[in-house]
């Protein structure tokens, strides 16, 4: 069994599931007809790879959080844990340059699409979230030139788009693990202010910052980053420079998971092509077993990796230090 697990590991996984749908309640209404190709197929994949700790990236938010639940009893969880995204904040100002106001803190087709959702086979506490913090208060966070936004609006506007979590999982054979969970702003479709570009990085240096305790206390050791950057080290628009640098911080490891089919790819698209866009970065003083990512090159699994998601799963197996 390529996916066997000792009872010693640790398996952390993180899948941009692209569980949205034309409009709110949408996906509610899929998950509970039980006959929807995505989710049946999501449900093969998280079953294949089983991870303790699974956090999916783009998926729909309701208030009362029936979706969430709903998704962690159909993929076989008993915890989960779940924010509102900034997707959910409709303003009375214009935050695109556009010069109509009433835009939400972050761009989305309806309230609440593209939030994140943790699940976990044990208990998640949350120690802080960013997703209130202003761009304007972000430490070294370059925001776009004056004139493109109001001076009202440059003051309201936050730095997070969907979610950046901090929170702890305590398994009972390994202590406390503390998890940093992120979904990053897109850096591409924008103009020549680079509004989402910038945003994009000012997202990623959050990660140093929250690694240097800018925020509150973070541990030297026993954390994982895990999420979806929007950025690939090596292709495609946005700072590579930043993703790069987060890799080789040497506060982490980087397994460089690859899967037989696609290689180090974590997405396929038309356009740009095949891209690593989703990370797992535990801290340097775990030991890695193994990692990878899902996509099998033939078979019925093969078939569903494809129809859950553009994306792929990436996992890694961690182990406490000797």
């Amino acid at each position: 069994m390529p996916f066997a697990l000792s009872a010693e590991g640790f398996r952390v996984a993180t899948f941009h599931a692209e569980l949205t749908r034309k409009g709110p309640g949408l996906l509610l209404r899929d998950i509970e007809r039980g006959n929807d190709k995505q989710i049946s197929a999501l449900k093969l994949v998280v079953a294949a790879v089983e991870p303790d700790v699974l956090l999916l990236t783009k998926v729909d938010f309701d208030l009362e959080q029936r979706s969430a639940a709903a998704l962690r009893d159909e993929l076989g969880y008993p915890h989960m844990f779940t924010l509102a995204p900034n997707t959910m904040i409709t303003t009375q100002l214009d935050l695109n340059g556009d010069k109509r106001v009433g835009d939400r803190q972050a761009w989305a087709r309806y309230a609440g699409e593209g939030a994140m959702l943790l699940l976990s086979k044990h208990p998640v506490e949350l120690r802080y979230h960013l997703n209130d913090l202003l761009w304007k208060d972000a430490p070294r966070a370059q925001r776009p030139e004056a004139g493109f936004l109001s001076a009202l609006a440059i003051a309201e506007l936050k730095v997070v788009s969907q979610g950046l979590w901090v929170v702890e999982v305590v398994p009972a054979k390994h202590g406390p693990i503390t998890l940093v969970a992120f979904q990053n702003q897109t850096p591409v479709f924008d103009g020549p202010e680079d509004f989402n570009g910038l945003r994009n990085r000012a997202q990623l240096k959050l990660l140093n910052d929250v690694m240097e305790g800018a925020f509150g206390d973070f541990p030297l050791k026993r954390f994982v980053l895990l999420g979806n950057s929007n950025l690939d080290p090596k292709r495609g628009d946005g700072d590579r420079a930043a993703i790069g640098a987060l890799l080789a911080d040497k506060r982490l490891s980087d397994a460089k998971p690859l899967s037989t089919l696609g290689g180090d790819t974590t997405a396929q698209w038309e356009n740009p092509g095949a891209m690593r866009v989703s990370y797992v970065l535990p801290s340097a003083d775990w030991k890695i077993k193994s990692s990878g990512v899902f996509w099998p090159d033939a078979g019925p699994l093969h078939k569903a990796a494809e129809q859950a998601s553009r994306h792929r799963l990436v996992w890694i197996d961690i182990r406490p230090p000797p």
